[in-house]
């Protein structure tokens, strides 16, 4: 019998307990439906149980225990930001271990710094990568179902790409060759008498770029006299029931004809104020429009609100009045648009480097389907053999130079691997770690350097995928994408898959799927510093259960009269939070203020034999501009080889 909670909504006997399969604890995502046990118990994968109420269910597979910042990141991180460093460094282990180039952090950024490494050196020299998640890949890693027979994948945080043009003499042109990448992608072809609903081939494009060309659903409230308007944007915004004002104001914004400011120097004009302030200000929208977009910013790519962010940042998320919107070409498919997503977000572009840098990481051979899909081989990670090797569960805790920056021969390098602290030396150090821990860890920073990262702020996101056994709800409904305005977050996905060969995806309403949920924390109206602590400080004090229940019960709301019943069709819900998803650029952070540098600019300056190469120091946090930017600190650090 279904228990109910406060607010009547019928959730699973299982949701409060913990059950073990494989002799395991698993939590309500894997137990809600006990059919899908077997599967699971049966399964030769890794199951994602995390013994913590916290970490919560992490699916199956090889990314299974690093769903996001998991609970035993989260601590070993608080350990340096809570200055217990001095403490871990009195028991320090040295390995005698020297490397020619040791990179810290084993996301985007770190392996195009490794990328380079291999180019000039080959197996000639020796580079380690620091990691200290359970997996490689940072945010570019994928959380794995197995529902009724199909396998199934979500993005955990990097998510669509762009392929560059073959014949491109670029960084990621030149990486698309090396690695074999394919330049040209398919996607499952949809069988219309099964369903007419048109789907994103990403995370992204349905919930507001590209809202017009697939089919978007606006939930306004189970009690609002039409609950759920489907594609407004056809009849310009006529069927909502907001003010003809505010519906005017945004179809003004949607076609963005206005061009308010004349000067070649748009972009340092932008970074000069927010882009509430442009929109406001300049173009004389009501704050209602602004608080559409709010969302928007705050889950793309910059984790606040418009009141902070740079009105620059918004014209690189091709937003409106910043000449450069995002316009609908209903003559140009999806595919040809050039948004993609692999099964498991950007994890797909990871593991094609990995396997090209180190060919036993991944078991098998080097085709599409063997590069995604083929467990890694963790044991090929870390060989004393290996020119290049990535070191998981590893924290480092203090970096700095032997002596003098500018005349010391090596960097020490400390880090907690299970608990013991060890330390090596590095001729060269890349840090493309985020600059909220790279300023605690790096002990001798100059000055301007620690003053530049004083004007770093970093936002949260949490993603979540929730695996559904079927989604006539949605199809019923004619949506694949949505946004509402109260409740548990604002956006959610369905995609129809790559066709990458034997182990598609189904594209079917009768058979499984993944909603992907990338969930805000919107808090416009606080100091850019503060909408980031807010954010953090909301996502971390949750449980796993605690979102659970908020994610069953937003659901339960927007689709239970469609035929959605959470206690039969949901087969799993994973969490991935990150407490530091985005750089959060404010204005002058692109091109300064007051005739000083950008901070970024002063941070890639570097110094000794310490570069930086994070994402962040980009302004715009993408997979190409990490690996751009890991690539760029590890050739001006070999200069020193």
């Amino acid at each position: 019998m279904a228990k109910k909670n406060n607010n009547d909504i019928p959730l699973s006997d299982n949701i409060s307990r913990r059950d073990f399969v494989n002799g395991t604890l698993v939590g309500f995502g894997a137990a809600l439906l006990s059919s899908s046990l077997p599967a699971i118990a049966n399964s030769t994968k890794t199951v994602g149980v995390s013994n913590d109420r916290w970490t919560g269910f992490g699916g199956v597979g090889d990314y299974a225990n690093s769903n996001g910042n998991v609970a035993s990141v989260r601590e070993a991180a608080h350990l340096v930001r809570d200055g217990l460093t001095p403490k871990l460094m009195k028991d320090v282990q040295d390995t005698g271990e020297e490397y020619d180039m040791v990179i810290i952090g084993g996301g985007f950024s770190g392996i195009g710094a490794a990328y380079q490494f291999h180019k000039k050196y080959g197996n000639t020299k020796k580079c380690l990568i620091i990691e200290n998640h359970p997996v490689f890949g940072g945010e570019a890693k994928q959380n794995e179902f197995e529902v009724d027979g199909y396998t199934l994948y979500g993005p955990q945080g990097s998510n669509d790409f762009g392929a560059p043009d073959k014949d491109d003499k670029g960084l990621i042109a030149e990486i698309y060759r090396a690695t074999g990448l394919p330049f040209e992608y398919k996607f499952v072809t949809q069988d219309t008498q099964k369903t007419k609903v048109k789907a994103p081939i990403e995370n992204y494009y349905g919930i507001f770029w590209d809202e017009e060309r697939f089919d978007t659903g606006y939930f306004l409230g189970k009690d609002a006299e039409t609950p759920w308007v489907i594609n407004p944007r056809i009849d310009k915004l006529a069927r909502l029931p907001w003010s003809d004002e505010f519906k005017a104001g945004l179809n003004r914004a949607f076609e963005d004809v206005e061009d308010k400011y004349q000067g070649d120097d748009i972009d340092r004009w932008l970074d000069s104020m927010s882009y509430k302030d442009l929109l406001e200000k300049v173009y004389g929208y009501s704050p209602e429009v602004t608080e559409y977009f709010d969302p928007i910013i705050a889950i793309s790519m910059g984790g606040v609100g418009c009141d902070v962010y740079s009105a620059y940042s918004a014209r690189e998320l091709e937003m409106p009045c910043t000449r450069a919107r995002y316009v609908y070409d209903s003559s140009i498919d999806e595919v040809e648009m050039g948004a993609l997503s692999f099964p498991g977000g950007n994890t797909g572009s990871f593991r094609h480097i990995v396997k090209y840098l180190m060919p036993e990481s991944i078991t098998g051979g080097k085709t599409f389907e063997d590069i995604l899909f083929n467990p890694i081989n963790f044991a090929a990670l870390d060989r004393p053999s290996n020119a290049i090797s990535i070191r998981l569960n590893s924290t480092a805790i203090d970096i700095s130079h032997a002596g003098p920056a500018d005349t010391a021969k090596h960097v020490n390098v400390t880090y907690q691997e299970n608990g013991v602290v060890k330390r090596i030396k590095a001729k060269t150090v890349v840090s493309a770690i985020g600059g909220w821990v790279g300023r605690n860890i790096i002990k001798d920073l100059p000055p301007a350097i620690t003053e530049a990262y004083k004007e770093f702020h970093h936002s949260p996101i949490l993603v979540v995928n929730v695996a559904v056994r079927h989604w006539r709800f949605l199809d019923k409904l004619g949506i694949s994408s949505a946004r509402w305005f109260e409740g548990f977050g604002n956006f959610f996905s369905i995609r129809r898959p790559m066709d990458t060969g034997e182990k598609n995806q189904p594209f079917e309403p009768n058979k499984p799927a993944v909603m992907t949920f990338y969930v805000p924390f919107n808090n416009p109206g606080h100091s850019l510093a503060m909408q980031g602590s807010i954010g953090r400080a909301e996502l971390l004090s949750k449980s796993y259960s605690d979102y659970e229940k908020e994610i069953v019960k937003q659901m339960t709301h927007m689709f239970a009269d469609y035929g959605f019943n959470a206690q039969r069709d949901i087969a799993g819900i994973v969490l991935n939070r990150w407490g530091h998803a985005y750089i959060s650029p404010q204005p002058g952070f692109h091109f300064g203020k007051d005739g000083k540098d950008a901070p970024k600019d002063i941070v890639k300056k570097a110094y000794g034999r310490i570069q930086f190469g994070h994402s962040e120091l980009n302004g715009y946090m993408n997979h190409t501009n990490a690996l751009a930017e890991g690539s760029r600190a590890a050739i001006a650090a070999m200069k020193l080889l």
